[in-house]
């Protein structure tokens, strides 16, 4: 793995995201992102079983109001990936011998950073593109015009426009706070946006950060998700911590009674992935 490339555990949050989020997010990308004229959708299988065993993101088979009927698939990417070209090719071979139509193909870029990822293959017996969107090439009022929460969100990844960053978060904050449905909607979105605003710039994480933390959008004491998101940023400082101190030379039972935790819990900060 690449030394700036997000780590496990972070990308999977993202996946988390936009798994939550797909069912509403979905028909708005196809609509006025991928300007796709769709009369009919059905869910197909997404696990492609061959050399090995790929499961896309996004796979269903689409009949258009001129009576086309392809495969879409797409891919949802939060860093760059060199080998995504080839990556998408081998679904591609997978889907077309599976089910003998057209497929098209596009990867949904949720990263800061510019797209570097080749989009072709040219060999002199292969060729093959497909397309990618990145969100910060959407104007981020796009997401905020749906009246969905689930949608909204990813305003937070998309073009600020005219609009500063402060002018921007606010209207996102104040679009998302009302929209959702009851307070245990409005914290699983307002903790999206605190997910996904890791893959902004530092200056919209920094202004993002200084907002959520004063009581211009939340009553801090009263806000049972701010609470939430403090015991996990808690929890997370208290791993770190943890580790460090396994570095430093100290067993598990002398963090212990620093932390005044089980030795079982210990072992999990430190070896969260078994």
């Amino acid at each position: 793995m690449e030394e700036d490339s997000i780590d496990l555990k972070q990308a999977n949050k993202y996946d988390k995201i936009v798994k939550e989020n797909m069912e509403s997010v979905l028909p708005v990308f196809m609509k006025d992102v991928l300007q796709l004229d769709i009369s009919a959708s059905r869910e197909i299988p997404d696990d492609l079983q061959y050399t090995k065993e790929r499961k896309p993101d996004v796979l269903k088979e689409i009949t258009d109001r001129h009576n086309n009927t392809f495969i879409l698939h797409i891919e949802w990417q939060s860093q760059n990936d060199k080998n995504m070209a080839y990556r998408m090719a081998e679904y591609a071979v997978m889907l077309y011998r599976k089910y003998g139509i057209p497929v098209k193909q596009y990867v949904i870029f949720m990263g800061k950073d510019a797209v570097t990822m080749k989009t072709t293959i040219r060999h002199e017996n292969l060729k093959f593109w497909y397309k990618i969107i990145p969100l910060n090439g959407i104007e981020y009022k796009f997401f905020l015009q749906s009246d969905k929460p689930e949608v909204k969100v990813f305003a937070i990844l998309a073009n600020f426009g005219n609009d500063n960053i402060e002018k921007a978060l606010k209207n996102i904050l104040q679009e998302i706070n009302p929209s959702a449905d009851g307070d245990l909607t409005e914290g699983k979105h307002i903790n999206q946006l605190r997910v996904l605003v890791q893959l902004c710039n530092d200056n919209v994480k920094l202004k993002f950060k200084h907002m959520i933390s004063t009581r211009t959008f939340f009553k801090m004491k009263d806000d049972a998700f701010y609470q939430i998101g403090r015991e996990e940023e808690k929890a997370e400082n208290q791993m770190q911590t943890a580790i460090r101190m396994k570095e430093l030379g100290y067993d598990t039972e002398s963090i212990s009674k620093v932390f005044n935790i089980p030795v079982s819990e210990v072992e999990k900060l430190i070896n969260p992935e078994s």
